[in-house]
């Protein structure tokens, strides 16, 4: 099975070409490549692909399955890896899997056993966070839930999680993110020496790690991407046109005649 991974959640991406025989979490690396740049994503993910595919000798068209990260994360990013995503999925036929972008962060981390928050920057000292037991280097179990918090309140739920999952109080806690000088001052404040922040090349996703992880299903016909936030121009509308964002179930549309 021929597969393409990608993903264009935050201001790094990843694009990986792989061969499994069944299982798609044995699959074999056969190209890949890392951004961590301010180009625009949109102007690179199709040339990187083709420049991918043309390196290894594969045409598009034998590619067998497609693994996208869903979000949360950046809305233009994300709209750009999941629309190419579910195009080329609907065009060939093959099957579409995805996974959250916070599980992705822990393919990379080589992070074993213990505990792993995961965040992603979403501006003005808010992030999208969840945490996760690992074992053996996967996820084991999710304990903090992914949603769109302030630092204090993910420092808060953090706490609480501990407590109720019984963690060692003295076990280190794995924070892991891209975005880790943005909030490592108050993580560092809050848990001291027991946080392990780590940094560098570790914190970004690799497209190769992706298939490690859980992976879900998508109907290519109606999946879309969790975003866990609307988006500000959403926000900005439903503030001016709260009679019509009710009536309407809150959704971000205007007639235009």
């Amino acid at each position: 099975m021929k597969i393409l991974a990608l993903d264009t959640s935050t201001q790094a991406m990843s694009i990986a070409l792989m061969v499994a025989t069944d299982d798609l979490k044995t699959a074999v690396l056969k190209a890949e490549t890392t951004t961590n740049t301010k180009i625009k994503h949109s102007t690179q993910l199709l040339p990187l692909v083709n420049q991918l595919l043309m390196t290894i000798g594969w045409e598009a068209s034998q590619l067998e399955a497609i693994v996208v990260t869903r979000g949360p994360g950046s809305y233009t990013g994300l709209r750009i890896g999941v629309t190419f995503a579910k195009t080329l999925a609907w065009t060939l036929q093959i099957p579409l899997y995805s996974l959250s972008s916070l599980e992705a962060l822990i393919g990379n981390s080589h992070c074993q056993e213990g505990v792993a928050f995961t965040f992603i920057n979403a501006r003005r000292q808010t992030l999208f966070g969840a945490g996760y037991q690992l074992a053996n280097g996967t996820i084991a179990k999710q304990i903090l839930t992914s949603q769109y918090y302030t630092l204090a309140e993910y420092l808060d739920q953090i706490e609480i999680v501990l407590e109720q999952e019984q963690v060692d109080a003295h076990a280190p806690l794995y924070f892991i993110s891209p975005d880790y000088e943005v909030f490592q001052s108050g993580i560092r404040e809050r848990f001291n020496d027991r946080a392990v922040i780590l940094t560098g090349e570790r914190t970004l996703i690799r497209a190769s790690q992706m298939v490690k992880l859980p992976l879900k299903v998508e109907d290519v016909a109606t999946f879309i991407p969790e975003y866990l936030k609307r988006a500000e121009a959403e926000e900005h509308w439903q503030a001016l046109h709260q009679e019509e964002a009710k009536r309407d179930g809150g959704h971000y549309v205007e007639r235009a005649d």
